[in-house]
Order: structure tokens, then C-alpha cells, then sequence
């Protein structure tokens, strides 16, 4: 995963997810925010260090088999990026909401057994700011993507997605500030993001 790859998501948010779902189109001053402030998120994201990121390890590809094996699915697209990418996909899972206590328990778990096991010490708050940002990327991403299997693929089944996808990365954006001027303005256009 690469600055390259995150810009190109958060423009497949704006072609797909403004200009095709919500009509708009952002004015040249709009357009100019949106510049900066994608371009700082994909360069804080592709400067994080990278591992093995199954990128779509969430509910729907975690199988239990009938032996009582755990058994992951749908990795062909398997990249290097942060480590908090999997767990953006898992406890930000567009078609199983969970409630803010457990996210918040599970990422501190997270952490705790990663030093178990022998990884870094990681500190709490910059971990969960890197999750939040990731937050925001993914699920932008996310809910353009919806849109685009749509009307590209002819598959309306992940249409009803958006709602929650949209919801994390309004309380995403309300956990960072830094991202305020972004926030305003793409809420100006999709109002599911307003806080």
C-alpha cells in the first residue's frame, strides 16, 4: 500500500461517492482542500511501517468450518501496509456495526497481545489516531466503491452499506480535528457526514 494507492481510493470516494451517488461536483476551492488534505492523509498512512494486510479481513471472509477450524477467505488482494489496516476492516466492518466500548477494548487488546507475543510496545494514542485515519480512508473508500458495483457492475446488494460506512468515518473525522476543514466540506455535500 502506497501514498499512490490511498490517493487513488479517496478520488474513487469523490468520483463515485459525490459526483455519481450525490450529484455534486466540488468547486475549484473545494477541489484544492480536498487536494491537500488527501495528499497529507496518503503520505501520513504510506509513511506508517508495513506488514502483511489481508485488506478485506472482515465478516464476511472469516469462515468457521464444520471441523471448528477458522478459516480466512478472498485474500487474493493482499498487500504491505500499516498494521492497523486489518482491524479498520474488521472492527469498521460495513455490514457488522459494533458499539464503541468493544472497538475500543479490542483495539487495546490488540496491543497488549502484540507485546505478548513478542512485537513493539505500541503507544495507545498514536496507534488509535493512525486507526482513525485509516478509518476515514477505507471507508471513503468504502462507500465510493458501493456506488461504483452499482452502477459499474450492476450490483445494488452493497448500497445499503453506505449508511454505516459513512457513520464511522463521521466519528473518525470527530477524533481527528486536524481533519476538521475536510470534514465541513464533505459534509456539505454528503450529509450523512455531518456531525
Amino acid at each position: 500500500f502506497d501514498a499512490d494507492l490511498y490517493r487513488w481510493e479517496l478520488e474513487h470516494f469523490v468520483e463515485w461517492g459525490l459526483e455519481a451517488w450525490k450529484g455534486r461536483t466540488l468547486s475549484p476551492g473545494e477541489r484544492a482542500l480536498a487536494d491537500r488534505a488527501f495528499d497529507r492523509i496518503a503520505r501520513a498512512l504510506d509513511a506508517e511501517p508495513k506488514g502483511f494486510t489481508h485488506r478485506d479481513y472482515q465478516s464476511r471472509n472469516l469462515m468457521v468450518l464444520p471441523s471448528g477450524e477458522q478459516a480466512v477467505i478472498d485474500f487474493q488482494d493482499a498487500l504491505l501496509g500499516p498494521r492497523q489496516y486489518d482491524l479498520v476492516a474488521l472492527l469498521r466492518d460495513s455490514y457488522v456495526e459494533l458499539d464503541a466500548p468493544f472497538v475500543e477494548a479490542m483495539l487495546r487488546r490488540y496491543l497488549s497481545r502484540l507485546e505478548a507475543e513478542g512485537g513493539p510496545r505500541l503507544a495507545y494514542a498514536p496507534f488509535r489516531e493512525t486507526f482513525d485515519l485509516l478509518t476515514v480512508q477505507r471507508k471513503l473508500k468504502d462507500a465510493g466503491r458501493f456506488v461504483f458495483i452499482d452502477r459499474v457492475k450492476r450490483n445494488p446488494g452493497f448500497l445499503v452499506s453506505i449508511p454505516a460506512s459513512l457513520r464511522y468515518v463521521r466519528e473518525a473525522f470527530a477524533r481527528r480535528p486536524d481533519l476538521a476543514e475536510l470534514h465541513t466540506m464533505l459534509a456539505g455535500h454528503v450529509p450523512e457526514l455531518a456531525a
